[in-house]
């Protein structure tokens, strides 16, 4: 039985000039973070997680988590974490604690299934699918004079992805603005998204609904902030457009409550963000039995987004088996990430508007180790 001889963290930051900021409508930054934890088992197999957030709070939480994982079974998760949520109730599970086991649950998937050479996906549901289709995920409210929605709208029509997202939810006027350009770049055909990151309230982010329905817009994200449920639920009977939320979100519990309520239409859980694989399929199991689609939200570094690709390509198709009315999509980040494009020495590969899943055991990726001290901060 492999049990665990190491665990070790790595804080990861990529930071580039201020004027050159980007983001949404709370606000931009010039820095992306994240953090890896790595796994050595006794056998001397190696596995590699993404945390979510700020890599100094992760790391204080790793350190208390480390002497509970040191010396268990690979195959031990499930118990080690409840007994550690068990006893840490107090201050719940809306934090980076949640980030850091996320961390160290793909870590585990990544290190088993390296020592029977097989693929992550092949152990959490097998693999149905190596090309997934991709949705651009850009349109940033910019800083940067060079790097405005029109040009981003110019980088998306150069690749056949399945749709696009962009970021609203500055004001109306503005909302309608950006949706009728974005709509004229990429044309009639193409998927278009919006995302308000919880910038509204349920009068507003209705009237935003009613605005630019005329343009086609496949769901809008994440309209509302992520407690207010009741507003959720109210919105998503009244608008013309599909919701989606799942980002902000943490654990199976948040998502029962999305889901039963019925406050969404997309269901969006974020695997560094909800605890790992492990609590991902949970969430996936809980919108499936409700009938409701899942886009897993993306947002971090190659490893992260190599671990969201084996998760897709596991997932069964349901309920339409053979013919679904849209694909299921991976989110892909056109941001300026290094994290994401320079950390492993082969990224996963965008073709014709599919992302390759990696070949190889595991997650099938292998971090660069000078880019990883690069990009080190702790």
């Amino acid at each position: 039985m492999p049990t665990i001889r190491r665990l070790s963290f790595i804080g990861l930051e990529y930071a580039f000039a201020p004027e050159k900021a980007y983001g949404m409508s709370r606000g931009g930054g010039f820095k992306r973070q994240n953090g890896l934890v790595e796994i050595e088992t006794d056998q001397g197999v190696k596995g590699i997680g993404e945390a979510f957030g700020n890599p100094f709070v992760t790391r204080e939480y790793f350190r208390m988590v480390e002497p509970f994982f040191t010396g268990k079974s690979v195959f031990d998760f499930d118990h080690i974490e409840a007994r550690i949520r068990n006893a840490l109730y107090h201050l719940g599970v809306g934090n980076q604690l949640t980030s850091c086991l996320a961390a160290i649950n793909v870590a585990l998937f990544d290190a088993i299934a390296r020592g029977f050479g097989v693929r992550v996906c092949d152990l959490i549901g097998g693999c149905a699918r190596t090309s997934i289709p991709a949705y651009a995920s850009t349109g940033f409210f910019s800083d940067d004079p060079d790097r405005q929605l029109s040009h981003m709208m110019a980088e998306v029509a150069a690749h056949p992805y399945a749709g696009t997202k962009i970021k609203i939810g500055r004001g109306i006027a503005s909302d309608v603005a950006r949706v009728r350009q974005a709509r004229e770049a990429i044309g009639p055909d193409k998927l278009l998204l919006v995302d308000i990151n919880g910038a509204y309230t349920p009068d507003v982010a209705l009237e935003c609904a009613r605005a630019i329905e005329p343009f086609g817009i496949h769901w809008i994200e994440e309209p509302l902030p992520p407690g207010d449920l009741r507003g959720y639920a109210e919105l998503r009977a009244r608008s013309p457009i599909p919701l989606a939320a799942g980002e902000a979100h943490h654990t199976m519990r948040d998502f029962k409550a999305l889901i039963d309520g019925r406050c969404i239409d997309i269901v969006q859980p974020s695997i560094p963000g909800v605890g790992g694989i492990t609590e991902a399929k949970r969430i996936v199991a809980l919108a499936q039995a409700a009938n409701l689609r899942v886009a897993p939200h993306v947002w971090g570094g190659a490893v992260g987004l190599a671990t969201a690709l084996h998760f897709i390509a596991a997932l069964p198709a349901t309920p339409h088996v053979d013919h679904p009315p849209h694909p299921l999509m991976l989110e892909y980040d056109m941001s300026d990430n290094e994290l994401r494009t320079r950390l492993v020495k082969t990224p996963p590969r965008l073709e014709a508007g599919h992302v390759l899943l990696p070949e190889g055991p595991g997650l099938g990726i292998e971090l660069d180790p000078a880019a990883v001290e690069r990009y080190r901060v702790c």
